[in-house]
């Protein structure tokens, strides 16, 4: 077979009905995966890639350091999450062989017990080897265990060669296939550094400014400019419900929903007291915008709630 070009939508179809020849087993995979890749895009667009493999053997989902998902010919595998995946597996009747490592050997028993973690770098990461024919029957149970497993890889670090395999060709697949618009890495965007670089970069600086002793940073300071340069960066954001906000806040009537005290001023603009809307289960983290996951803060506990979560 010819080498595949990554990103041409042709390639990535005929690779997929290569790999998955049950149309309705194809879907339901296109479901599954297009579903992982927008929860891993809501933790950090800027560290997943989707690997079609240029000789046509292979389609996989990588997350962070950690492979994730990875699709061959008439088999899936799925990284899960042991402790929330052991339950949910305990009386059902799927064919399933569970996959672990011991450095470079492959442990494979039908057994979660007897496997090892499958990813060094994942604690209690477990491998989930199904075949593609008819696993539209059961491949729901896992939406939960693959989605814990993401938000453990994507603390991970990715490499650039990993960036570089990116495949537009199978975005553009999936979003055709997909019943909801499926979403492609930031850096795939934009060459500009995102929010979250810059802000890390400048911690790291801050950390590295308060280690020098005083005397010295007074030195640096000598040497400063006082005008601060700006630069661009490249940012998702969310686009909230407007109406969400509208009555948490009319629901808080001006009073900070966590610690009881009033709003600390009112707005120039209309005299409104000053609260800000927050969300519980972060958006970031996959929570709903909705009024049940929103509550009225005003700016210190805000900010308690993002910084301090220990003792919010």
């Amino acid at each position: 077979m010819a080498k595949i070009d990554r990103n041409s939508i042709k390639d990535a179809q005929r690779i997929f009905e290569k790999l998955i020849p049950e149309s309705s087993s194809r879907l339901k995979v296109v479901e599954f995966l297009s579903n992982a890749i927008n929860y891993a895009d809501i933790l950090n667009s800027q560290k997943w890639n989707l690997n079609l493999d240029i000789n046509g053997q292979f389609i996989r989902f990588n997350v962070g350091h950690e492979y994730c998902i990875e699709i061959k010919k008439n088999e899936i595998l799925i990284i899960c999450d042991r402790t929330t995946l052991k339950p949910i597996m305990r009386d059902l009747k799927i064919p399933l062989i569970f996959r672990g490592h011991i450095k470079k050997q492959k442990i494979h028993s039908k057994n979660i017990d007897e496997v090892p973690d499958c990813l060094a770098k994942t604690k209690n990461s477990i491998g989930c080897l199904l075949p593609t024919k008819g696993i539209e029957k059961y491949i729901d149970y896992f939406i939960t265990s693959n989605k814990d497993f993401i938000k453990e890889a994507i603390n991970t670090c990715q490499l650039p060669q990993m960036r570089e395999a990116h495949s537009k060709g199978v975005i553009e697949y999936l979003t055709k296939n997909y019943s909801g618009e499926v979403s492609s890495p930031i850096y795939e965007l934009t060459n500009l550094p995102t929010i979250d670089e810059f802000i890390e970069d400048e911690k790291l600086k801050i950390k590295r400014a308060r280690k020098l002793s005083k005397s010295k940073r007074l030195e640096k300071l000598k040497k400063s400019i006082t005008k601060p340069k700006r630069k661009i960066v490249s940012q998702f954001v969310f686009q909230r419900n407007p109406y969400v906000v509208a009555e948490v806040l009319e629901r808080a009537n001006g009073i900070c929903e966590k610690c009881g005290k009033r709003a600390p001023f009112l707005k120039d603009i209309d005299g409104s007291p000053f609260l800000e809307v927050h969300h519980i289960i972060p958006l970031a983290e996959g929570g709903n915008d909705t009024i049940e996951n929103a509550i009225a803060l005003c700016p210190n506990c805000h900010r308690h709630a993002h910084y301090g979560k220990k003792t919010y």
